[in-house]
């Protein structure tokens, strides 16, 4: 692809240098629970405690305009496998999180012991951090706090910030506006690019796993399905969605929130600092 550098490597995990942003990256996704496992082992996901499953669930409509069910259940086996409480929380842009639970399949995660958590009307705490680009004081959902943050979009293309990937889906992590259709609407008007990277600096995401098995294009509402086959995964949310814009031709620098939260120190964009493990 023309201007965008990969840096393919095919080892071990354990023989990464500690100075590379690593990707994982799992193709002809089949079994989807083998999957996820494979990718978690590889990036070597270790943790017990409170974890956080956040998908993006803008709306009630289907995948893939919203984040696949089975992914999220996958990745709720594995950690409780480790024996952590999971819970999936929520808070969607654009209609009723438990609406969107029960219509995509989520209330259903119920019964395997995980919590569903409307986090539009989370409690909260107020939290300041003075770097923050506008997003001084922040209203933390107290079911994020001290958590393992796992952010789980769909790989999908967005109207206004050309994609939205790891880093966008956590603006869905924040309290809802109760008047408003428009629940995450305060968002683009305080500024859309600047917010995305306050809430990651905020609430400190520590997984990216992207669904690319079909990708969603043409916007964040009413996506149109390309089939991609690809499962990502990386402790550096800015690296995972600087390698994700690739698959849908996007280059990363012109990403503005991604280079915005690398110029802030959240991760790298630098596709040649990137390097990408086929799992």
């Amino acid at each position: 692809m023309d201007g965008l550098t990969l840096n393919k490597v095919d080892v071990s995990c354990s023989c990464l240098g500690v100075n590379v942003r690593v990707v994982y990256v799992r193709r002809s996704c089949g079994d989807i629970g083998r999957d996820v496992a494979a990718l978690l082992d590889c990036v070597g996901v270790s943790i017990s405690g409170r974890v956080v499953l956040k998908p993006n669930l803008i709306t009630c409509e289907g995948p893939p305009t919203t984040t696949p069910v089975d992914v999220v259940e996958a990745l709720a086996n594995w950690f409780m496998g480790c024996g952590c409480e999971v819970i999936v929380a929520e808070g969607s842009g654009w209609g009723d999180t438990w609406e969107a639970y029960r219509t995509l399949g989520y209330a259903g995660l119920e019964e395997l012991g995980v919590r569903l958590v409307d986090l539009n009307v989370d409690q909260y705490e107020v939290v300041e951090d003075e770097s923050a680009l506008v997003l001084k004081k922040f209203e933390l959902p107290l079911t994020l706090k001290d958590a393992y943050v796992v952010s789980i979009p769909v790989l999908k293309e967005h109207s206004i910030t050309g994609v939205t990937l790891s880093l966008k889906n956590m603006l869905g992590a924040t309290l809802g506006e109760k008047s408003r259709v428009a629940r995450k609407g305060r968002f683009h008007r305080m500024g859309l690019d600047e917010c995305i990277v306050d809430v990651n600096l905020h609430v400190k995401p520590s997984l990216a796993v992207i669904d690319g098995r079909v990708a969603g294009i043409g916007g964040e509402l009413g996506s149109k399905p390309r089939k991609l086959g690809v499962l990502i995964a990386s402790e550096d949310l800015v690296a995972a969605d600087a390698y994700a814009c690739t698959l849908l031709g996007h280059n990363p620098l012109a990403v503005r929130h991604l280079v915005l939260a690398w110029k802030r120190g959240l991760g790298n964009v630098n596709l040649d600092e990137i390097d990408i493990v086929e799992v």
